[in-house]
């Protein structure tokens, strides 16, 4: 839900919007998250042939991406390395869990 629907429902509602309920969007982000974030979204996928697990992202362009971004400070880098790493690891973990769903579910 956008933060827009979700204003929109509360007056529909006659309710007053709770700040812990508006929807974060992209830009409320700060500039340091957003930067990973995009980055994150160019770092190649690495799959486990055999068994097709996610192994999470694969960094090795990630600092030529910083260059593009012109990213220079090395803190800022290592913030968003670090960053993009809490990212994978969410990432990974909803990967993994629809996975074992899918094979838990019975065929047909």
């Amino acid at each position: 839900m956008t933060k827009d629907a979700y204003f929109e429902a509360c007056e529909m509602l006659g309710e007053t919007p709770v700040d812990e309920e508006i929807p974060v969007e992209f830009e409320d982000l700060p500039d340091m998250v957003q930067q990973a974030l995009e980055v994150y979204s160019f770092l190649p996928d690495r799959w486990e042939g055999m068994t097709g697990t996610f192994l999470g992202k694969d960094y090795s362009i990630a600092f030529e991406l910083f260059d593009t971004y012109d990213i220079v400070h090395k803190s800022d880098k290592q913030l968003l390395l670090r960053i993009m790493s809490i990212t994978d690891g969410i990432r990974s973990r909803i990967i993994v869990d629809k996975q074992k769903q899918r094979e838990q579910k019975p065929s047909k």
